[in-house]
């Protein structure tokens, strides 16, 4: 599992009554329900994507954040941010010109884009698009 605090991978062995599984780097609470956006950086990115449905917020401190509502509600995707201005490659790479810009994967390869601020819905209805199934 991996930590929505730091970005850490974590093996998570099954737990007793009553026990909660935390970060082996940061301690955080490894509670998957509560878990807001992963923190990915250019290393982190391609491990950070690699399995299951995420949806990445290309943004930049200056421009607000997009997903964390919808992060704190919803489990059946991953939501992960990368700061475009700290991690010039990875943005570089997928030619991210404009933000804020969700990129939407599946087991790490590219299923869709939405650019730009949308509203909620939108955001739930790409989600929908481009992962469900």
């Amino acid at each position: 599992m991996r930590c929505a605090h730091c970005g850490q991978a974590n093996r998570v062995p099954e737990l007793g009554s009553g026990k909660r599984a935390v970060c082996g780097r940061c301690k955080a609470p490894l509670d998957e329900a509560a878990a807001g956006p992963v923190v990915l950086t250019d290393a982190t990115f391609d491990e950070g994507i690699r399995s299951g449905a995420f949806v990445v917020d290309f943004w930049a401190a200056w421009c607000g954040p997009v997903i964390d509502a919808l992060a704190a509600e919803r489990t059946d995707v991953r939501f992960a941010k990368l700061n475009v201005d700290e991690n010039p490659r990875t943005s570089a790479r997928f030619g991210v010109q404009g933000i804020p810009l969700l990129i939407f994967f599946r087991n790490g390869v590219e299923a869709g884009r939405v650019t730009g601020a949308v509203p909620r819905g939108q955001i739930e209805a790409a989600i929908q698009r481009y992962l469900a199934g």
